[in-house]
């Protein structure tokens, strides 16, 4: 019990060195508790094997750098003998590093937690611990609800951060999608999406196809996207792409012309369909290109230093005016800017 609560003022907080993320593999994979989710047969147990493989010899995982270390590969669907032949078909070599393989562990309500912390007490050097598959490890018998869910998730958060390990958890997608939110598919309530540190979702184009990509999100780094492929039993890099390239990939041409346009004006009043005629381009509607601008004000403008406001009156109709500006806030201003 806590007997009382615990604060640090904000200054102090400021002035004070904290450590920041450690990563078992840099950007990509920080310590802590990460889950991956995808389709049945969808190859993960097949990355999963493969990251284990990388960190336990010190090589690359997708691209990135890995800081090896011992791994615990508890593959819970799996015989001795599927392992085995995994192995055969991953390893260029028979020198694997430290890593030890397991068909069989304790579940979480039977001193799962116990057994990892015996192992750690008795090899400090433990890096990664893949629980392949989450399900098995929290028994049949639990209900689903969101505080059951996020507390078998926390128990496990716990133990990574008190050792300063990276837990990967593997788990299963609803067969009905979510259209709004791709991680909402993950199968279970928020308790479990809204506990882990980082997310890995995977996604191939289609049941035969060897291309997927696999999407990441988490606290300790930024969304992104990477497209793979599955080639000798490897997943391997195809491209990466940050949020912000994605972002960019989707927004409309005209916009950066516009910003191109406005940062050589520095100003400008007028209708949409002026902006059209000064821009030259016919590319778009009037409404078209309104809605765009506003779309993208936050998200685009406003990151360029351009200044958006909209006023409809009856004298001069629906009026557009930019502004390059210092210190842009995004809020509504009265300005009239000339042209």
């Amino acid at each position: 019990m806590i007997d009382n609560l615990m604060f640090i003022d904000a200054q102090e907080l400021l002035m004070t060195p904290v450590n920041k993320p450690q990563f078992l593999v840099d950007d990509l994979i920080p310590s802590g508790v990460s889950i991956i989710a995808g389709d049945e047969k969808a190859g993960k147990s097949w990355m999963m094997l493969h990251l284990a493989l990388c960190v336990a010899q010190g090589k690359d995982f997708l691209g990135h750098h890995v800081n090896q270390g011992t791994v615990f590969y508890l593959s819970l669907e799996d015989s001795i003998g599927r392992l085995q032949d995994r192995l055969f078909k991953l390893a260029d070599e028979m020198s694997f590093g430290k890593l030890y393989l397991s068909t069989k562990c304790a579940s979480l309500a039977d001193g799962l937690i116990e057994q990892l912390t015996r192992i750690v007490e008795r090899m400090p050097d433990v890096r990664l611990f893949i629980i392949d598959t989450l399900q098995l490890v929290r028994g049949s018998d639990k209900d689903i609800s969101y505080a059951n869910d996020y507390a078998d998730i926390a128990k496990i958060k716990e133990f990574a951060m008190e050792y300063g390990l990276s837990i990967f958890l593997v788990h299963h997608l609803r067969k009905q999608g979510d259209s709004r939110n791709m991680f909402n598919r993950f199968n279970g309530t928020k308790g479990i999406t809204g506990a882990v540190d980082t997310m890995f979702l995977l996604d191939k184009e289609n049941e035969y196809s060897d291309k997927a990509t696999l999407c990441i999100k988490g606290r300790d780094l930024q969304y992104r996207e990477l497209t793979i492929r599955f080639t000798d039993f490897k997943w391997e890099l195809i491209s990466e792409k940050t949020l912000e390239q994605i972002s960019q990939e989707h927004t409309p041409e005209i916009m950066f012309k516009l910003i191109d346009f406005l940062k050589e004006r520095r100003s400008w009043r007028g209708s949409a369909t002026e902006l059209l005629e000064e821009l030259g381009d016919k590319s778009v509607a009037p409404n078209v290109l309104t809605k765009y601008v506003n779309q993208y004000r936050l998200s685009l403008l406003l990151d360029e230093g351009i200044e958006y406001t909209y006023r409809r009156n009856h004298s001069e109709g629906r009026v557009l005016s930019f502004q390059i500006c210092d210190g842009c806030d995004g809020r509504d201003g009265q300005e009239d800017y000339s042209r």
